[in-house]
């Protein structure tokens, strides 16, 4: 099972939510009933790659502390989420940490795409892995099932202006990750930049991108340094997949996925 912490004490709760740059707490009433079984299956999930603290709380003295009607939930069940991005960059702020709060719907589908999506920076900037666990998250990422974006620059440079700005109005929807390139074969960026068939030459200026979910991928022809351009490839994609709905792993509530699966056709 998951290592998910008790914090049933302030005190600790203030520890563990700076104890690394993600961490996430379980607010219920008691340990059981359906949300609780959710949270500790997505929790299990997370756990496998690690680079998250995950912990629960059945203490109004911890929670009151953390829910207000400003996050949409003033009472359990709901889920915190400390990170130390910064919302606007995705760059991490030294002793600087931005809390979400999940307030529902307690499916496994929703929790999942909340937590996995923001467990990681609005642009996973590489070879930089800001942070010792960020190796674990992009795991993470990598593994799930969201459409992912990937620029590649050939220059020194910070994530353009553009691709900040694409990565903000597509947040939910998609991960994003930004590549800055060697002309290299070792560089690990020309690698997976090569794997998508495209060549160094092929950066210039602007850089380029590809984005891909499962089997289906596109590669961007305009400039990459354009963010009406981008963004309009980005929302034609995803617009054109089925929505990524994660499944539970084992053992999972097998009537709800039915339910969702029907009202999916009827759309």
């Amino acid at each position: 099972s998951a290592e998910i912490k008790e914090l049933a004490q302030p005190t600790d709760t203030v520890y563990f939510s700076k104890s690394t740059e993600v961490a996430v707490m379980g607010c219920f009433e008691k340990a059981s009933g359906d949300e609780f079984i959710v949270f500790q299956s997505v929790a299990a999930h997370l756990d496998k790659f690690g680079g998250v603290a995950l912990g629960t709380t059945t203490t109004k003295a911890v929670w009151s502390r953390y829910l207000s009607a400003e996050d949409g939930a003033e009472a359990p069940p709901a889920v915190v989420l400390w990170t130390a991005f910064d919302p606007d960059t995705g760059k991490i702020r030294k002793g600087k940490k931005t809390k979400l709060v999940f307030a529902g719907p307690f499916t496994y589908a929703a929790l999942y795409k909340f937590l996995v999506r923001e467990s990681q920076p609005l642009v996973l900037r590489l070879p930089e892995r800001e942070g010792p666990d960020f190796q674990k998250r992009q795991q993470l990422a990598m593994q799930s099932g969201f459409p992912k974006l990937f620029v590649f620059h050939g220059k020194e440079k910070d994530a353009s202006e553009a691709l900040v700005q694409v990565a903000n109005e597509n947040k939910a929807k998609l991960l994003v990750f930004h590549y800055l390139v060697n002309d290299d074969k070792e560089d690990e960026g020309w690698n997976t930049m090569n794997q998508f068939g495209i060549e160094y030459k092929d950066l210039g200026k602007s850089g380029a991108a590809v984005i891909f979910q499962g089997p289906s991928m596109e590669v961007f022809k305009g400039d990459a340094a354009s963010a009406e351009e981008l963004g309009k490839f980005v929302r034609e994609f995803v617009e054109g997949q089925d929505e990524f709905v994660p499944k539970e792993e084992a053992g999972g509530d097998k009537k709800k996925s039915k339910k969702k699966k029907a009202k999916k056709s009827e759309m």
